[in-house]
């Protein structure tokens, strides 16, 4: 039924079912045994993201329940995070060399790809039981999608939604706010993750008005292709500064980095400019403004 709340559900059963419905998905990943092990931890990685996405919506109707629900999905995506990132790494290589396509680059950018590709293999190999790991892995999302029954949403629905969407948006706005006064890649990272968090909770509430609503997620689709490129330069930068030895290469480093960092300038300009509209209006009066089409919606139902 998709990742997003229905109009004639009640909440919990609508927590329950998209909670399912993601594990059910990491787990087909995990057990495909004709699916490459590099796309299905991404895949994998984007449930639990999407699942920690659902369980901040209504964090204030699970008590004491979100924090270990969070804790684990968190600690379960960062066990598949190393490999995950030596892959991005070069899908970021990738999208450079795009944005510098000039033919004296090619040898560049060839070089730091195999690189790359030796080190992401290196990554692989260190890890000895991923096989393993990986089939722990969805054993434990097993018994986790057969214990989400169990979670217990307690409180006024329309409250719980209002805080969960309230919470989130601030986060993010007061990350921009800091961004625009000193700039730095964990303020970035802050307003990414908060961003990613506020696309979640607007595609669960989509249906309230479809509209009006799937316009700010296509708008929130940009950020965060904009925000995640960015922040995967930034990684990048790190790794090239950090991991000399590793990259060893004939080729001139210090041209990377100039290219990263004039990238990074254009992406950020652009993420800004969507990232000041998106967060224009105060919190408080966001989440009244949501809460109060969520209202009409149930509203209608109930006619």
């Amino acid at each position: 039924m998709g990742y997003q709340f229905k109009q004639e559900e009640s909440l919990a059963s609508g927590v329950h079912r998209i909670a399912q419905e993601q594990l059910s998905q990491a787990i087909c990943e995990l057990q495909n045994p004709k699916r490459d092990r590099h796309q299905a931890i991404h895949e994998v990685r984007k449930q639990f993201k999407k699942l920690r996405g659902l369980i901040r919506l209504v964090c204030s109707g699970l008590g004491d329940d979100f924090s270990r629900l969070n804790i684990w999905y968190s600690a379960a995506g960062r066990r598949l995070s190393r490999v995950r990132d030596a892959e991005s790494m070069l899908e970021s290589l990738k999208k450079l060399s795009k944005r510098f396509s000039d033919s004296g680059y090619e040898a560049l950018f060839s070089e730091f790809e195999k690189k790359l590709l030796i080190r992401r293999q290196n990554i692989v190999e260190e890890w000895i039981d991923l096989d393993r790991e990986l089939e722990k892995l969805s054993e434990q999302l097993e018994e986790a999608r057969d214990s989400v029954g169990n979670w217990k949403i307690e409180g006024a629905v329309e409250k719980i939604i209002s805080h969960g969407l309230k919470q989130t948006y601030q986060q993010g706005a007061k990350a921009l706010k800091k961004i625009h006064r000193r700039p730095n890649d964990e303020l970035l990272h802050d307003c990414r993750k908060a961003s990613k968090n506020h696309l979640y909770h607007m595609r669960l509430i989509v249906d309230v008005w479809q509209p009006v609503i799937s316009a700010r997620i296509v708008e929130l689709d940009r950020l965060n292709d904009l925000l995640g490129d960015d922040h995967d330069l930034a990684v990048m930068t790190q790794l090239v500064q950090n991991e000399e030895r590793v990259l060893e290469t004939s080729t001139d480093i210090d041209l990377l980095l100039k290219m990263i960092k004039q990238q990074r300038k254009e992406l950020q300009s652009a993420a800004f400019k969507i990232a000041d509209r998106v967060y224009a209006e105060k919190s408080k009066a966001f989440a009244h403004r949501m809460r109060t089409y969520w209202n009409l919606w149930q509203n209608q139902c109930s006619r």
